[in-house]
């Protein structure tokens, strides 16, 4: 996954008309999550990386979606974050979920949001052969509007007069995640909260 900061500044910027309130959407995002309590050390801050598929109508979507949280405690990363493994006593922490999202706007680009749904994480370095359920909420506050389908390539082609619209949006999102991963022998908690910027398109959502 790659976030395009000036795809994201060429949405904020051709956002020119209403989004309208059923389809399709993909969305990407990346941020930080911090695991809280003493259960799971190893895995106290973390790299977040997130995408998902939504289907929505009227106000209400429903979300499948997988994420990484990433260590930054790592060898042979590039960048010290992107790619190798988690150093010894360190752990990623691979995530799948569904959320029910239901959307409130605030005027014809602006709205908030609140999500929730169950969980599913796989965890590898210290945490490897430790995977379980989980449960989790959010909430967030997007802008959204009708832009060039060019757009997603290469960024100045939003303000292209020509090709079709897509709705694009860009989001702030705050969650929180618990997670009872088990071995054969022990189980343990862990509550994670996380803060995400990210963008998404489709059709009119």
């Amino acid at each position: 996954m790659r976030f395009e900061p000036l795809a994201c500044a060429g949405v904020l910027c051709a956002l020119t008309s209403a989004a309208h309130a059923d389809g399709w959407y993909y969305e990407e995002s990346f941020g930080i999550s911090s695991a809280r309590g003493g259960d799971v050390p190893s895995l106290s801050t973390a790299l977040r990386l997130r995408l998902g598929i939504g289907w929505r109508v009227g106000s209400i979507s429903l979300e499948p979606w997988a994420a990484g949280d990433l260590t930054f405690q790592r060898d042979d990363a590039m960048f010290g974050v992107l790619g190798g493994e988690p150093m010894a006593g360190a752990a990623d922490l691979a995530q799948f979920g569904v959320d029910a999202k239901y959307t409130q706007p605030l005027t014809a680009h602006v709205a908030v949001y609140m999500r929730g749904g169950p969980r599913f994480g796989d965890g590898d370095g210290s945490l490897a052969h430790f995977y379980g359920p989980g449960v989790g909420a959010g909430a967030g506050i997007q802008m959204s509007g009708r832009v060039r389908a060019l757009g997603i390539l290469f960024a100045p082609l939003f303000f292209v007069n020509k090709g079709p619209k897509i709705t694009a949006a860009v989001f702030l999102d705050q969650g929180v995640d618990v997670y009872w991963l088990s071995t054969s022998r022990t189980t343990l908690e862990l509550p994670t909260v996380s803060t995400n910027l990210g963008f998404a398109f489709g059709s009119d959502f």
